[in-house]
């Protein structure tokens, strides 16, 4: 079997290859199993013919074989690093990139392969990471997030030329007006070391524990504010239209919402079940997010975190809006679902509005930004925090409020009919209408009675 083996010179003008059998370790079975592992015995008696003339067609259209190894290119003949086989005559062959000839991949494996490549140019529905890619990015930080993930849910980011509606220019004006309570001076914001330690390059904890103290109040348990810090939204309060590209499931670095001691109609609360809620602490309509990023951080990937939770905000408010509508008393008066949110390091800051523009698409658009070491930008942006939290503290909550009061009502009204119609008739008209007239005998019994 051995001298079978070379008598096939034509082999040899390609690539002199020497099999050289080790020497076994015990004779007989053992040698033969080791032959076995490289030689079919089924080899045909032309197979040196049909070499040669396959490995002649193989030069004469090596060029039209020749092709980019990216993975974006499919073909059943994908160069493939080169093993050996085991069966050599029942195998096909390939050419490789320096005409070397290497077998081919198997299907299962060229089939995973390929499941790989797909994953790798496709946008993944996963709301933490984008799976099938080599890095471990998450989904706000891919290039194409905005473009395809939030478009394709309706979530836009507006360009600040574009019109705004008058009711989002109205809010943006009370937002930015002066306030009557004193801030800091242009000095004091001069002497902030701290705030100056920010310009010259810390991490996002470092921005973080600056502008909590600084900034952003955290409310007290009496109060009827509630603020919340790295907490995920609730999945319901997310805007998908079903698609398979997502929106990154939010995670609000700070997220202001209500305590469930804001209301008193807790009774309907409870009967709308998880709607109102925003996340698992029990905060309820949110309104203002902040991100924040430290030095080096992307400022375009705290715009998409903006983009999701400030949505999330929009969206519990207009499924209150939308129960609202369903109320038949003419007092209703949808609340503005209007959110804002800030994105932010540490020596800048972007303000946003976000609003339902329509009943299919959100938008968001910048209406300031902020250099955080001016003296007059960085008061002017405490100002602005400072409106917007008590404009969530006092005007939209007067109007979820009033929402809630009304539902409550209706809720009432609708109990007390069902209740009514569900009653048997009263005795009276029982009497009335179901007492049938009495039988001739009955009154013949009682005539002769008398």
């Amino acid at each position: 079997m051995m001298a079978f083996l070379f008598t096939y010179q034509p082999l040899m003008c390609i690539e002199q290859t020497t099999l050289q059998q080790p020497n076994p370790t015990a004779p007989g079975r053992r040698h033969a199993s080791f032959l076995k592992d490289f030689i079919d015995p089924g080899i045909p008696a032309d197979f040196g013919s049909t070499v040669l003339e396959w490995l002649k067609s193989v030069r004469s259209d090596r060029e039209e074989r020749c092709r980019s190894d990216s993975h974006l290119q499919r073909s059943g003949n994908d160069p493939v690093p080169r093993n050996f086989a085991r069966s050599a005559p029942e195998m096909g062959y390939t050419q490789d990139a320096d005409g070397f000839v290497v077998p081919p991949t198997p299907a299962s494996a060229r089939s995973r392969s390929y499941a790989v490549d797909e994953e790798a140019l496709s946008i993944a529905p996963s709301d933490v990471t984008s799976s099938g890619r080599s890095s471990s990015r998450s989904l706000v930080e891919d290039p194409h997030y905005r473009r395809l993930n939030l478009a394709a849910n309706h979530i836009y980011l507006r360009h600040p030329c574009d019109p705004i509606p008058e009711h989002i220019t109205q809010l943006v004006d009370f937002v930015r007006q002066d306030r009557d309570s004193p801030g800091p001076s242009p000095d004091t914001v001069k002497q902030d070391r701290d705030l100056f330690d920010l310009l010259m390059g810390v991490g996002e904890p470092d921005v973080e524990r600056y502008f909590h103290t600084r900034i952003f109040p955290d409310p007290k348990s009496s109060d009827v504010l509630k603020r919340t810090d790295k907490t995920p939204v609730a999945k319901h309060t997310v805007p998908s239209v079903g698609s398979g590209l997502k929106v990154s499931t939010p995670v609000p670095d700070i997220l202001y919402g209500y305590r469930g001691g804001a209301f008193t109609q807790q009774s309907q609360l409870i009967s709308m079940g998880t709607q109102p809620f925003a996340n698992t602490t029990g905060l309820l309509y949110p309104f203002f997010v902040v991100e924040f990023k430290g030095d080096g951080g992307s400022m375009s990937v705290a715009t998409n975190q903006c983009l999701g939770g400030s949505m999330s905000c929009v969206k519990m408010a207009k499924d209150l809006n939308r129960r609202l509508m369903q109320c038949r008393s003419e007092k209703v008066q949808p609340i503005d679902s209007a959110s804002f949110s800030i994105a932010m390091n540490g020596t800048e800051a972007r303000l946003y509005v976000s609003w339902k523009h329509d009943e299919l698409d959100f938008y968001m658009v910048n209406v300031k930004s902020f250099l955080l070491q001016e003296p007059e930008q960085y008061i002017e942006f405490r100002k602005c925090v400072r409106n917007i939290i008590d404009w969530g503290k006092g005007k939209r909550l007067k109007q979820i409020r009033d929402s809630l009061d009304l539902l409550l009502e209706e809720s009432k009204k609708r109990t007390s009919e069902a209740a009514k119609s569900r009653l048997p008739p009263s005795d009276g008209s029982a009497t009335s209408r179901g007492k049938k007239p009495r039988s001739s005998s009955s009154r013949k019994d009682g005539s002769g009675s008398g």
